[in-house]
């Protein structure tokens, strides 16, 4: 050996995102060009509090606190020849761990350190970034109590009503909301200002300290309201929003603050509590609406366009269902434009990898691209959208509330697009890299009763009495990336069961369910609470071929929900 030692290089592969909670796992890499000895090898995850500003009587000084430890020996003393050499380990951050988050008054980081002890020799060190975020909601949280008074409804004092459709919220998302003025004829009202403002809290030896950090703020033209009419309005929320967290001496909320100026008189405000969510997965997330405040008679105006659509109207929009869409039409306020009429058309996962380009809609395939214009070119001519995907359309039109006969031509223009496009989904061929596969995997559907959606190459149907569906996963460029195996048990997965395996990581995972007959073969293994889903390489020419693999996915579906028996 040499006098001279070489340290061995250190790489760490992780998950891009941690989840509190999740198991995942941690794989370091030791690249050794010559043998050296070591002592023992340690991975941590290390989560650290750095206040910004901590005053003392040496002035301004930053005290990086950690708050979370997590470590782990991954080898013990040994010698490591020339080569690579892998070890890897399962972290889990607690429940209520903090997200990544940088703040006005702290920063929370996460690191991964790796220590190789070299026995009389400098250590090797590495460190690297880990990115805390919170986990996407299981379902819609129920909203709390939408209506808000910025002080009691009596006497001549500047007052106002503020409605929000909700108070859970995540990033990105809107926040729909209405506000109404009260005696008008006793004040000359100016702007109501609408703030999201952060709540940062930290322990110290003195107690617990707050300080408040205004994110984004917005303002709407209150000052041309008359008494009890309402301004609608929707707030674009920002998408680096986080989760709120009280963990480890540190604590974040959010509130939104609301404000009108009154020239002469103390401004009325309130403070409305916001409960924020992980990032969900559709940015079409389902929005409820707000309730009414002020004025009927823009309400009036469209319960007659409501009636006359055939749609119902409630909570303040006209809805209803129609060629297997779910159409929602609802009144905003946007900043430049004021008063708009927006239509949600949410429709069925289309699979096509939907975008809106240059005011077009394009798919991951020309041929797909071509069939949707010959359907919906038109009508999209005369009616625009403002977003698409493959989940559904988004319409706007300004709106003054006062002509029904222009509301209901925006209504009746948005059914039309509904029609057609329900047409195109029958007609859509199957991208062209897998035309060849559609009679293999349709008679795959009609094995598992159910059909084939040739647009994106899905089958949904069910296997020994469990729901089970064969997808295609598809990359930026319209290449088939994976084909995924899923089977969703009639109860929640325990999150003792909970996983990811890839087949780079090594042998199957240790589980008390029968994961190693689905190991050979699969690229990915994962267990969450609602399904188990397993990857191969695409395109797949058949999936009766893996008839066997799906049935050994359904007899772990079984295990889940504390059936034993082989499938039938």
């Amino acid at each position: 050996m040499p006098l001279l030692r070489r340290r061995p290089q250190i790489q760490l592969y992780t998950p891009r995102v941690v989840v509190p909670e999740r198991l995942f796992v941690a794989r370091v890499v030791l690249r050794c060009h010559e043998p050296v000895p070591l002592d023992f090898v340690d991975i941590e995850l290390r989560g650290v509090v750095e206040p910004f500003q901590a005053d003392s009587e040496f002035g301004t000084t930053h005290k990086p606190r950690v708050f979370l430890r997590r470590r782990a020996r991954v080898r013990e003393a040994g010698r490591l020849d020339v080569g690579e050499h892998h070890a890897s380990v399962t972290f889990q951050l607690p429940a209520g761990a903090p997200v990544s988050y940088v703040g006005a008054s702290y920063r929370i980081a996460y690191t991964y350190h790796v220590h190789a002890s070299v026995p009389w020799w400098p250590d090797a060190r590495a460190e690297f970034v880990a990115l805390v975020e919170s986990a996407p909601p299981l379902a819609s949280s129920p909203p709390a109590t939408r209506v808000f008074a910025s002080g009691p409804a009596q006497g001549t004092a500047p007052q106002f009503e503020l409605s929000l459709g909700t108070n859970v919220v995540g990033p990105g998302e809107s926040l729909r909301g209405a506000i109404a003025l009260a005696n008008t004829r006793h004040h000359a009202y100016g702007q109501a200002t609408l703030a999201l403002v952060a709540f940062e809290s930290t322990d110290s030896f003195l107690g617990r300290t707050v300080r408040q950090h205004e994110v984004c703020r917005w303002t709407l033209p209150a000052d041309r309201l008359r008494d009890a009419e309402s301004l609608a309005f929707s707030l674009q929320l920002p998408t680096d929003l986080v989760a709120g967290f009280d963990h480890g001496g540190v604590a974040l909320s959010w509130y939104l603050h609301a404000r009108v100026d009154v020239p002469r008189a103390r401004d009325p405000e309130v403070w409305i509590a916001l409960t924020v969510v992980g990032r969900r997965e559709s940015a079409l997330v389902e929005e409820h609406a707000p309730l009414a405040v002020g004025t009927r008679r823009v309400e009036a105006l469209w319960r007659e366009v409501a009636a006359r659509s055939g749609l119902a109207w409630e909570a303040g929009a006209m809805h209803g269902g129609l060629a297997g869409a779910r159409l929602r039409i609802s009144r905003e306020h946007v900043d430049g434009r004021g008063a708009v009429a927006v239509a949600r058309l949410s429709v069925p996962d289309l699979g096509l990898g939907l975008a809106l380009v240059a005011g077009r809609l394009v798919s991951r395939d020309m041929s797909q691209t071509t069939c949707l214009e010959e359907h919906v070119g038109k009508l999209l001519l005369q009616r625009p959208p403002s977003a698409a995907t493959d989940h559904g359309l988004v319409f706007a039109v300004d709106d003054s509330g006062r002509d029904a006969g222009q509301l209901q031509r925006f209504v009746e223009e948005v059914k039309a697009v509904a029609v057609a496009l329900a047409a195109a989904r029958e007609a859509i061929p199957a991208p062209a890299v897998m035309a060849a596969l559609v009679p293999a995997w349709e008679r795959a559907a009609g094995r598992l009763g159910g059909r084939l959606q040739r647009a994106g190459m899905a089958i949904a149907g069910s296997f020994d009495g469990l729901p089970v569906a064969v997808r295609t996963e598809w990359d930026g460029p319209g290449r088939p990336r994976r084909t995924v195996f899923e089977v969703r048990p009639a109860v929640a997965i325990d999150r003792r069961h909970h996983l990811v395996w890839r087949a780079d990581e090594g042998p199957a995972p240790t589980s008390e369910l029968p994961l190693a007959p689905l190991c050979a073969g699969a690229s990915e293994i994962e267990i969450d609470g609602a399904a188990i889903r397993l990857a191969l390489d695409a395109p797949l020419a058949d999936p009766l071929a893996h008839l066997d693999r799906l049935a050994a996915l359904v007899v772990v579906g079984k295990h889940v929900e504390g059936r034993r028996g082989h499938y039938r």
